[in-house]
């Protein structure tokens, strides 16, 4: 049986390339990783359109040459509108095999991604376990779908059918390392945002899920907000793996939350020291409860950055968000982080609900006063599966002739969420003046040149005026 798995190209219709980095699609190599594994005769492809910069019509005749017996599709929210076009010309071609959709858009969105796309299947959240049986049921021809949980499909009538959820997988150690022998790994490389040295990369993940509420964010949509998560000594296999047979030693920790637990975090480190690694990573962590301890042995295992999601600088926008951190507490953290030696990066969410231009002057004033060495401005984006979604929509804050891939919250599209205090045009007016505002800053120019000990860092500063300029008024 051939099995064909895509990642569809976005910056090709709307999004801006390279700001996202060429990352590995992940999600892709796990689920090949797991379904191999019970099914040993399978032949599997990954086209990665986005890496390749594909067009649709390139992914159809990849996927006409490779003549699978099931094709699968990852999916968010941006990338709908290219997955909806694909289908329907994979549909044209290979009108005899099924097409599965799986990620967060259509978790969030089911029945309406099957209404919209010609797909034939749907996996709603977490996807190996639901893939797997539907790869058995094509096998032994059975095509069963209502016996598979956490799978949405058509009946034979056309309607739109929607089993009970899957469980979750609670001990993640018992799934394969991800594979990475199915993508040309040379070809990726991260955004100059997150790139903490030369040579070959890739992300890795340790955890799914993650315990906060942040109104702007669809992670819970698949993971949801129970927090599970892999063994050190699996980590550091996967890490040595990655090192031994594919050369990588700079790592991206994709977790929404990796610095969670502090006693899980210290072990993966002293784990990684204790085998002499020698490897460089970044991660994400929240602005708040790190001490001196953690974070200097994170900086001895080879952390080099830490990505800290702020989000606002006005106190009342960052209560409409729920996102539950002290600005005073994150300024202590970040300033700790700083004086280990660790690269700090802080986001910022520019059009929230609520949001006025008295609070984005807050935030842009606030993200000065962190003066991290990254900051990431966005406009707010209700996407599917989050409460900003649900309260944009309930007060008909979204506009109707919208497209899925507006919803992106850093593109040269027109975004979605029309607020009745401060216009779109205003949101983004700003949003480019806060981009402006942070680097242009004499004194950060300078401190920024007199910091640079590393080749890499001057890589990340010349593409990243690229993306800035790509970026536009």
């Amino acid at each position: 049986m051939k099995l064909m798995l895509i990642n569809p190209v976005f910056s090709r219709y709307g999004g801006i390339r390279g700001h996202g980095g060429s990352v590995i699609p992940l999600n892709l190599c796990c689920l090949a990783a797991y379904v191999r594994g019970l099914h040993s005769d399978l032949n599997i492809k990954i086209f990665d359109a986005e890496i390749q910069n594909a067009n649709h019509e390139d992914v159809v005749r990849e996927a006409v040459k490779f003549s699978p017996d099931l094709i699968g599709i990852t999916t968010n929210t941006c990338v709908f509108d290219s997955v909806t076009q694909v289908v329907l010309l994979l549909k044209e071609k290979l009108p005899q095999v099924s097409v599965i959709l799986g990620g967060s858009h259509v978790s969030a969105l089911p029945d309406r991604s099957l209404v919209e796309t010609k797909a034939d299947l749907i996996v709603i959240g977490e996807g190996e376990l639901t893939f797997g049986e539907v790869i058995g049921q094509i096998k032994n021809n059975k095509n069963n779908w209502g016996a598979i949980k956490g799978l949405a499909y058509r009946d034979h009538s056309g309607k739109v059918k929607i089993n009970p959820p899957r469980e979750l997988i609670i001990d993640l150690d018992i799934l394969p390392f991800p594979a990475r022998d199915l993508v040309e790994n040379i070809l990726y490389s991260p955004p100059p945002t997150k790139r903490v040295g030369l040579g070959l990369s890739t992300l890795i993940s340790t955890s799914r899920g993650c315990p906060f509420n942040c109104g702007f964010c669809a992670a819970q949509t698949v993971w949801t907000k129970r927090i599970r998560v892999r063994s050190p000594e699996s980590v550091v296999a996967e890490i040595e793996e990655c090192i031994g047979k594919y050369g990588v030693r700079l790592f991206n920790f994709t977790d929404e939350l990796f610095t969670s637990n502090k006693k899980r975090v210290v072990d993966i480190c002293q784990l990684i020291n204790r085998h002499d690694l020698k490897i460089k990573w970044v991660c994400s962590a929240r602005a708040q409860k790190l001490d001196l301890e953690t974070l200097t042995i994170m900086k001895q295992a080879g952390c080099r950055e830490i990505s800290f999601g702020i989000e606002s600088g006005n106190r009342d926008i960052l209560r409409c968000i729920d996102k539950g951190i002290d600005l005073d507490e994150a300024l202590r953290v970040i300033n700790l982080t700083k004086k280990v030696g660790i690269t700090t990066h802080a986001s910022y969410i520019l059009g929230y609900i609520g949001e006025t231009e008295e609070t984005i002057k807050d935030t842009i004033s606030f993200a000065k006063k962190l003066n991290t060495e990254v900051a990431a401005f966005f406009i707010a984006s209700p996407l599917p599966g989050t409460r900003l979604y649900d309260e944009a929509l309930k007060n008909n804050y979204i506009k109707q002739d919208a497209k899925w891939l507006n919803y992106s919250p850093l593109s040269n599209m027109e975004s979605v969420l029309v607020l009745p205090g401060v216009s779109l045009q205003t949101i983004r007016k700003w949003h480019r003046r806060a981009l402006k505002s942070y680097y242009f800053r004499l004194g950060y120019i300078i401190s920024r040149i007199l910091s640079i000990k590393h080749w890499y860092e001057i890589v990340n500063l010349f593409e990243g005026l690229k993306i800035f300029f790509k970026i536009k008024k």
